[in-house]
C-alpha cells in the first residue's frame, strides 16, 4: 500500500551488517509460462484483548459491528487452537502457492515485545502441522537503519532456510516495503547497495542461496525506478494498487480498481528494466478502522460490488497478462492483495456470511 499502510501498519499500528559485488537478478526462464499465484497475510488479528468485548485496535467496535460480513468463519482471531492449521488447508486447496507475510523488525520500535503480536501468524504458520502446503516469503514492513541492520539480516536469514520458504529458481526472495526509507537508513543508494551486498554474502554463507530482494514501488514515483535500481534491488512490486483505480471520493466500483490494477502493471513494467511481479486487489475499504481510529490517517474512497465472479475473472486477467509479459515477470509470481486484510476490506478468507465462495472461484481459474 501507499503512505497510508507505512503509517498503519509500520509505526502507528500501536503505539502497523548484513562483500561481493551487486548479484543481478536472473532472466526468468519461459517455463511455459507458468504462474504461482498467492497473497500478501497480514499478521495483526493476535494481539491480546483490550476489553471484555474482545476488541483489540484492529478487531475494532464498528468492525465487528457494523462490518459483520467481514468476519472469517473460524472468528476474528488467527491465534485460536487450529485456525492456522485451517487456514492453510484452505489456501491450499484453493491452489493458492504462497502467502507473502508482512513481517515486522521491532528492535527499535516502543514497546517491542507488543508490536510482535503482529508476527505471531508467522510463528503460527511455522509451527503447524500442515505447513508445507504453502511457501512464504517476507515482506519487511518497519523502515530500518544501520542500528537494527544486522538483526534484520540475521533473523531474516535464519527464515530462508526454511524449506518452504519461496524461492525463484533456487533463489530466496524478501520485499521491502519501506523503500525510500529503507535506502535513507541504510546511508542512500551507495550505502545500500553495499548493505545488500553484505546480505547476500550472509544469505550464501549461511547456504540460504543467492538471495532476490524485493522493492515496494508505486507508479505515481517517475524518478523510483531508477533509485530503486541504483540502490541494489532485484525486483520491484506492489503491496496494492487502491490509488490507481480512485476515480472520486467515496464509493467506486470494483472495476475501477480492476482498471487501476491493469493501469499499473503496464506503467510500473514499462518504467523499469527490472523483474516484476503484479498484484491484483480483491478490494479495498478502510472505512470501519478510519472511524473507530480517527487519528491515523485514511484515505477518502473505497471499492463495492466484489463478488466471487468479478474477482475470479480479475485473477483470469492477472494470469493472462503475467504469461503473456512473463519475459518481465520474476518467476512468474503473482500477488493477490490481499488473505486477510478484512480491516482494509480486501480478502479471501472464507467468511461467515459468504462462506469460501471467493477462494471457490479461485479455485476453478488456478484449476485451469
Amino acid at each position: 500500500m501507499k503512505k497510508l499502510f507505512f503509517l498503519v501498519h509500520s509505526m502507528l499500528f500501536f503505539c502497523g551488517s548484513c562483500s561481493h559485488s551487486q548479484v543481478k537478478a536472473p532472466p526468468v526462464k519461459d517455463n511455459a509460462g507458468k504462474v504461482r499465484v498467492g497473497a500478501w497475510y497480514f499478521g495483526g488479528w493476535s494481539f491480546p484483548p483490550d476489553d471484555a468485548a474482545g476488541h483489540t485496535f484492529h478487531i475494532s467496535p464498528t468492525l465487528v459491528s457494523s462490518y459483520a460480513e467481514r468476519e472469517p468463519v473460524w472468528g476474528w482471531r488467527e491465534d485460536a487452537p487450529g485456525v492456522m492449521k485451517d487456514q492453510i488447508r484452505y489456501a491450499h486447496d484453493a491452489g493458492l502457492s504462497f502467502w507473502g507475510f508482512c513481517w515486522y523488525e521491532n528492535s527499535l520500535v516502543a514497546n517491542s515485545a507488543y508490536m510482535d503480536n503482529l508476527n505471531k501468524a508467522l510463528d503460527l504458520f511455522l509451527s503447524a502441522p500442515n505447513k508445507n502446503e504453502l511457501d512464504f516469503f517476507l515482506l519487511s514492513c518497519h523502515p530500518v537503519s544501520a542500528a537494527n541492520w544486522e538483526t534484520v539480516c540475521n533473523r531474516t536469514v535464519r527464515l530462508f532456510k526454511e524449506p518452504n520458504y519461496l524461492k525463484v529458481e533456487g533463489r530466496p526472495i524478501i520485499v521491502f516495503f519501506n523503500t525510500d526509507e529503507v535506502i535513507k537508513g541504510l546511508g542512500g543508494e551507495a550505502g545500500t547497495k553495499a548493505a545488500f551486498a553484505r546480505y547476500r554474502q550472509q544469505a550464501k554463507a549461511a547456504g540460504a542461496g543467492d538471495l532476490l530482494i524485493g522493492a515496494r514501488t508505486i507508479p505515481s514515483d517517475p524518478t523510483a525506478a531508477a533509485r530503486i535500481k541504483a540502490s541494489g534491488f532485484d525486483f520491484i512490486t506492489t503491496y496494492n494498487n487502491a490509488d490507481d483505480g480512485r476515480l472520486q471520493p467515496g464509493e467506486n466500483g470494483y472495476q475501477n480498481l480492476v482498471q487501476g490494477d491493469r493501469k499499473v502493471w503496464t506503467k510500473i513494467s514499462a518504467a523499469s528494466d527490472l523483474p516484476y511481479v503484479p498484484t491484483l486487489g480483491a478490494g479495498y475499504d478502510m472505512r470501519p478502522w478510519a472511524k473507530d481510529h480517527p487519528a491515523i490517517p485514511a484515505s477518502d474512497y473505497w471499492y463495492t460490488g466484489v463478488t466471487p465472479q468479478k474477482l475470479a475473472g480479475h485473477l483470469t486477467d492477472a494470469v493472462n497478462w503475467a504469461q503473456q509479459n512473463r519475459s518481465k515477470v520474476l518467476g512468474g509470481l503473482l500477488f493477490i492483495y490481499a488473505w486477510n486484510e478484512n480491516g482494509e476490506g480486501s480478502w479471501l478468507t472464507p467468511t461467515k456470511k459468504e462462506g469460501a465462495a471467493r477462494l471457490d472461484a479461485i479455485k476453478k481459474v488456478l484449476a485451469k
